[in-house]
């Protein structure tokens, strides 16, 4: 049989020893976080953070200490946090020296405020080229009145139509319609509750008149009917004993039938004289900006609703018994120009012209005819002798 041994008295009093010694050095993991904890908050922000604000030798650098600080206040990396910690205290060694004296650091220093301007600099520089952008971006896409009504229904009031649309009444009236819709559904399910209980009264009173028990026993269901609407659970009885000492389904019940009374209200609301105004004026202000824009592409100017209707053609199905001189001259009617070649072209296909005659005026006025003519003749006779010139002239320096 095997025996065991039991340890000397100096072996359990060394064992005793090296425990008692490597007991403190063991790893202690906290139950917070280390940012929560006074031993890391208090020598960061009494020690390092307000020492660099202190020994920090130009303005500049005092504001680079403090967007670091800034920077890295949502570090929740231990090793990350410790390796920003050894560079902010060797900044405060080096803020420390150069204020004791030291030329080296204080050299040093000086070039890093410069640095620090510089970058500045060009960095607010940046902020305002990035605000003005995301301004004109703003400007760009901001809603407008376009002088249509946003009709009211169960989901808004009436609102003037606006584009782009705002997502907030986006998102409003899809909420409102899902809301409407989740409610129709709970209020079918208690009437079927409801309905369900009314048979169960029934079926009760049924029961007991058939029996002979009527006004004998004491009724579940067909009692309180007038008083509850269904069971509930309170916390204060048994889980599986129905209270009956209140109605919620009817309650419930209401306050359905409530919103849906507010939901008929929004939906006649009507428009308030002052929105009625206001999309007037945006109505007139959009035929003012349309007509002006004609005016524009009368003049000559290449607009985006120019471009959009010179690239859009007809129908695919009309387009597919076109000939290609028709859809030549379908290509040419989409230009704003009257005169010319465009306009014998819109006049063949029937359009509308503002000044029938102008195209005719190309030529000149009959009055001007004969004037016209002698000063293209001396033209074409100026163009012959130049011509001619020429050719003499590469005669004479030969081949």
């Amino acid at each position: 049989m095997q025996q065991h041994h039991q340890p000397s008295q100096e072996s359990l009093a060394f064992r005793a020893n090296v425990a008692r010694l490597i007991s403190p050095l063991r790893r202690v993991r906290p139950r917070v976080p280390f940012y929560q904890l006074a031993a890391h908050r208090i020598p960061t922000l009494w020690s390092l953070y307000r020492g660099l604000l202190k020994e920090a030798p130009t303005d500049d650098i005092k504001w680079r200490m403090k967007s670091l600080f800034r920077k890295n206040h949502h570090l929740t990396s231990p090793e990350a946090t410790k390796g920003s910690l050894m560079k902010g205290y060797k900044f405060l060694d080096a803020f420390k020296l150069a204020n004791a004296g030291d030329e080296k650091q204080r050299a040093i220093l000086s070039r890093y405020s410069h640095m620090i301007a510089t970058r500045s600099d060009k960095q607010y520089m940046a902020y305002l080229m990035r605000s003005e952008l995301a301004w004109q971006r703003k400007l760009a896409n901001r809603p407008i009145m376009t002088g249509g009504l946003l009709r009211p229904s169960f989901a808004n009031r009436p609102l003037p139509r606006l584009k782009p649309q705002p997502w907030a009444i986006t998102s409003m009236i899809f909420k409102r319609r899902r809301a409407r819709e989740r409610r129709m559904v709970k209020l079918a399910g208690m009437q079927e509750d409801i309905n369900d209980l009314r048979l169960e009264a029934e079926l009760e009173e049924a029961a007991a008149r058939h029996a002979g028990l009527q006004g004998k026993v004491e009724p579940v269901f067909a009692g309180y009917m007038n008083d509850w609407g269904a069971p509930i659970y309170t916390l204060s009885e048994d889980i599986h004993k129905p209270c009956y000492s209140v109605k919620p389904l009817k309650k419930l019940e209401q306050d359905i039938r409530q919103t849906f009374k507010r939901d008929h209200q929004r939906a006649k609301e009507p428009y308030s004289k002052e929105m009625l105004d206001a999309i007037k004026a945006a109505k007139r202000e959009k035929v003012t900006n349309k007509t002006r824009e004609r005016e524009r592409e009368r003049r000559g100017e290449v607009l985006r609703r120019t471009i959009l209707r010179m690239r859009k053609g007809p129908p695919a199905h009309v387009l597919a018994k076109m000939s290609p001189e028709q859809r030549q001259m379908d290509r040419t009617s989409r230009s704003v120009s009257e005169v010319g070649y465009v306009a014998q072209v819109k006049m063949k296909l029937g359009f509308k012209l503002r000044n029938p005659d102008a195209w005719k005026m190309e030529g000149g006025a009959p009055e001007n005819k004969a004037t016209l003519d002698q000063i293209s003749k001396e033209i074409w006779e100026e163009c012959q002798k130049r011509e001619k010139r020429e050719k003499e002239l590469l005669l004479e320096q030969g081949p």
